[in-house]
């Protein structure tokens, strides 16, 4: 019988000092590390609809909107790349790189 090899988990600081030298996004959840893939066509129209209507709305709000590019913190054992997400008031960031959001409201 074959045996499976043992996975390596990694710590959310090893996963964030490796995701900020990367090519590729990747997230974390839990020590695992998931490479991300691209979106379909459909995917980023639907994306760029919910985004530009968020955006519409929140304009002159204190709420910001960002794209899949801002990595999120939702909890200490996870960081995700949403497709969109609004944080309101004072944004709150994981530490001066200002490259990973804490406080989110909006998740999508």
């Amino acid at each position: 019988m074959a045996s499976l090899p043992a996975q390596t988990l990694f710590t959310a600081e090893e996963y964030i000092t490796q995701e900020r030298k990367a090519l590729h996004k990747s997230e974390y959840l839990d020590g695992q590390i998931f490479a991300l893939s691209g979106a379909s066509r459909v995917h980023s129209l639907i994306t760029g609809d919910i985004f530009n209507s968020l955006y519409n709305q929140l304009v002159g709000s204190d709420c910001e909107v960002h794209s899949s590019d801002m990595r999120v913190r939702p909890s200490p054992i996870a960081y995700f790349y949403p497709d969109v997400v609004v944080a309101c008031g004072e944004p709150r960031f994981e530490d001066d790189v200002y490259d990973t959001l804490l406080n989110p409201i909006v998740i999508s």
